[in-house]
């Protein structure tokens, strides 16, 4: 349904006269590379809190107070680099700057999905957060100013919302897909502990690691074996979801090095032929 939604979003804006979208805008390339980054970005990073935030309290045992404090670090890296981006950006090129962005979150990524374990807690992806957080730092506002830098003033609202509906769009789609990726590579890992169990308290089990920890009063002699083995499966299913995301941030970094120009983009004058940037 969303897919018919989306296309018939699409004719109606390639045949009306005065669209909501002028579609050809993402001919582009700044316009085009700086809507794909940001998509990609929010998706993997709002993924990331979702299954970050089940690993530190269900496997590390933080409180959500202490969860929640485990993203600062994060948030002391990429938001300071976020102010100072579109400035070094301006001084070495768009082009590099993305380009060495897309590099470093693909490598916190994979460093988070190489390093972790239930042994190493916290420290174990605390690396590759810091890694993922400094290339965050050098894409996003880039990625914002390359949308509004696009097109003319009097379409700064056009871009706004361009630029607010990627990033939406983005954490839907990361949420979902990461944490459905979580929520199976869990279900697949937990399933050989439950085996012995009855079918209720087995079922509870594999819902998820809050539900098998619900359920602990109902395991007995078993609990420690099982929830050990639920906090490895949670574990497993953060690799996998990772991975995942390492496999969309290359794709993004395969595609900025493909598509990003090295000169400042052309202003993009709605309802005229979009101008595409020289590439070389």
């Amino acid at each position: 349904m969303g897919l018919l939604a989306l296309a018939g979003f699409v004719v109606r804006e390639l045949r009306i006269e005065r669209p909501l979208l002028d579609l050809r805008v993402f001919r582009n390339r700044n316009l085009a590379t700086g809507s794909t980054v940001l998509l990609v970005v929010f998706a993997v990073m709002f993924g990331l809190f979702l299954v970050l935030v089940q690993f530190l309290q269900a496997v590390v045992g933080y409180s959500a107070v202490r969860a929640a404090a485990g993203l600062l670090p994060m948030a002391a890296l990429m938001m300071p680099l976020s102010a100072v981006a579109p400035t070094i950006a301006k001084r070495v090129g768009l082009r590099p700057t993305m380009i060495t962005g897309a590099a470093l979150f693909t490598a916190g990524l994979a460093l988070m999905a190489l390093m972790v374990s239930a042994e190493g807690g916290y420290w174990s992806i605390l690396p590759g957060l810091l890694v993922m957080a400094v290339g965050i730092g050098l894409l996003m506002s880039p990625s914002t100013t390359a949308i509004t830098e696009s097109l003319p003033e009097e379409h700064q609202g056009v871009a706004s919302a361009l630029n607010d509906t990627v990033r939406e769009l983005g954490g839907a789609v990361g949420i979902a897909l990461l944490g459905s990726i979580l929520n199976a590579t869990y279900r697949s890992a937990v399933a050989p502990a439950t085996a012995g169990l009855a079918p209720d308290v087995a079922h509870q089990v594999e819902e998820g690691i809050g539900s098998a920890y619900a359920a602990a009063g109902d395991l007995g002699s078993s609990a420690p074996a099982v929830l050990g083995a639920a906090r490895e499966a949670l574990v497993d299913g953060w690799r996998v979801s990772m991975w995942v995301g390492v496999a969309l941030a290359a794709a993004t970094l395969l595609f900025v090095v493909w598509r990003a120009p090295r000169r400042q983009a052309e202003v993009i004058e709605l309802g005229a032929p979009v101008l595409e940037p020289v590439a070389g």
